[in-house]
This record gives C-alpha cells, sequence and structure tokens, in this order.
C-alpha cells in the first residue's frame, strides 16, 4: 500500500513548548498526518512523526517499546499525541507506560479497547498482514484507564467502518459526520483544535 502525504519540517523546539507526537495506525506512515502538522508548524509548534513497527503492522509490544524509546530520548518534560487507530491505542499505552509525560492525548478513530472482529484465519492473517491485526482483535489484553493528568480527546465519525465507536470513545468526545477511518488524520483543524491550539 502507497504511503499517502509528506510530512513538513518541524519548527525548533523550544523548552518552554510541549511538542506534538503523531503516531500512525497500520499500514500507514508518518505523511498521513500531512496537514495537520502544516497548521502546527505555521503556529510555531513543533512535532515528530516517527514510522514503526513495519508501517504498524508488527507485533504490538515491540511496537510500543520502539515508541517508549522515542518519547524517552525527547528532552521535553510533557508531550502531546494525535494517534491515528492503532496509534490512539499506543499513545494510551504510552501515556500508561509514563504516568505524567502525556498531556493531551487525541485519539482518531483510535482503538484504545481493540477491534473485536476476530479473523477466520489468524495465522494466516497474521503471516500476510502483520501481527498487529491479529492482536487488535484480543480486546481483552487492553486497559482504557487514563493516567492521572493526562487529557484525552476523541474525535470519530459516524462513517468509520474500521474501529467501532465503542471502542474509540475515551474522554472528551468530539463526533464528526461522514468522514471515512482513513481520512481521519487529515481533519486538521479539529486535530489542533483539540490539542487546544
Amino acid at each position: 500500500m502507497p504511503t499517502r502525504g509528506t510530512l513538513p519540517a518541524s519548527p525548533p523546539w523550544r523548552e518552554d513548548q510541549v511538542p506534538v507526537m503523531f503516531i500512525h495506525g497500520t499500514m500507514a506512515s508518518p505523511g498521513n498526518f500531512e496537514i495537520p502538522a502544516r497548521l502546527l508548524a505555521r503556529r510555531g509548534i513543533p512535532f515528530f512523526a516517527p514510522g514503526f513497527g513495519e508501517r504498524g503492522t508488527g507485533d504490538l509490544g515491540a511496537s510500543l517499546r520502539e515508541l517508549l524509546h522515542v518519547v524517552d530520548a525527547h528532552p521535553a518534560d510533557q508531550i502531546d499525541i494525535v494517534g491515528h487507530s492503532l496509534g490512539g491505542l499506543l499513545g494510551l499505552q504510552i501515556a500508561q507506560a509514563r504516568p505524567g509525560r502525556v498531556r493531551t492525548l487525541v485519539g482518531l478513530g483510535a482503538c484504545y479497547r481493540g477491534v473485536p472482529r476476530r479473523p477466520r484465519f489468524p495465522r494466516l492473517t497474521r503471516n500476510l498482514l502483520g501481527a498487529a491485526y491479529v492482536q487488535l482483535t484480543e480486546v481483552e489484553r487492553f486497559s482504557d484507564a487514563v493516567p492521572e493528568g493526562t487529557r484525552v480527546v476523541s474525535i470519530l465519525s459516524d462513517a468509520d467502518a474500521v474501529v467501532p465507536g465503542a471502542s474509540s470513545r475515551l474522554g472528551e468526545v468530539v463526533a464528526v459526520r461522514g468522514v471515512r477511518h482513513e481520512r481521519l488524520p487529515q481533519l486538521g483543524a479539529a486535530i489542533v483544535q483539540a490539542l487546544g491550539y
């Protein structure tokens, strides 16, 4: 699957700023956040968007460790996270693993509680699409506990046919109409507003 979008250059980070970390979903890439990243750049807000886990298809535990390494390496005391689909789940897990580090988490069709659709052929699905596609259906493994000090805003759409609303509702909810799941990262104005800018 081709990547979509090109991430612009981030403004330099200053110690008085909270940078934004964009986390893409499965079969996706950092460029998916081109529109909100451009809006942040115009406001002088720094951001970063690591690629991880074989475009988000790899083992969820390994992906979380990759992203925690990125977070731990950043000198900012706090970060904001914008996560699409799997990226929202991983953003919540980062907040749980590093209490106090994530100020705001904006989930875009985030699968905080997994995706309760078991594949008919799990081994084949894992081999063809990646471990994440099977692991996301193991809903009992996910905790939706929000750490103290982290604000969660969930942007979800009535046209999302990938992640059910029951999985993506957490914290403050912003409902949009007619936006397909894969288009949620393009809601630049809504994302920037949810971050408080």
